[in-house]
């Protein structure tokens, strides 16, 4: 196979600004956990729409889950997304996230979307995906 075809492996990131472009462009953070097999769907559903409609997005999976669990993970499904290790929960907080799966959409580093918790979970993903688009259609 010709190194062109290869994607490199996931690598693990420590924060948001190590991920090059996340601060400058549309950024969809999802936040998940890996004993939480909803949000194993949450990332690869938000994954294959992004790919579907060729979205000028970036898709980061955020985790409080050990760097070489993650990358267990990343590598035997495939996932080839940046994953941000939050290991003091820096972003969980920023965000205020209190249950996975949950989103927030970026713009140039201003968010745009994060998840109403007073919505169920199907409006709240049917709302992420408008909200990537709309960031599309501009």
């Amino acid at each position: 196979m010709e190194s062109g075809n290869q994607k490199p492996p996931v690598k693990i990131y420590s924060s948001l600004e190590e991920i090059p472009g996340a601060t400058t462009e549309s950024v969809a953070l999802i936040f998940f956990s890996l004993v939480c097999h909803v949000c194993w769907e949450e990332l690869f559903e938000m994954k294959e729409f992004v790919e579907k409609f060729s979205l000028p997005v970036l898709l980061v999976g955020v985790s409080a889950d050990k760097p070489d669990e993650l990358k267990s993970f990343a590598s035997r499904y495939s996932f080839d997304s940046p994953i941000i290790y939050d290991a003091n929960k820096l972003l969980f907080r920023r965000f205020k996230v209190k249950i996975e799966p949950y989103r927030v959409i970026l713009v140039k580093n201003q968010t745009v979307y994060a998840d109403d918790y007073s919505l169920d979970y199907l409006t709240r993903r049917d709302r992420a995906k408008q909200c990537l688009l709309q960031i599309a259609s501009r």
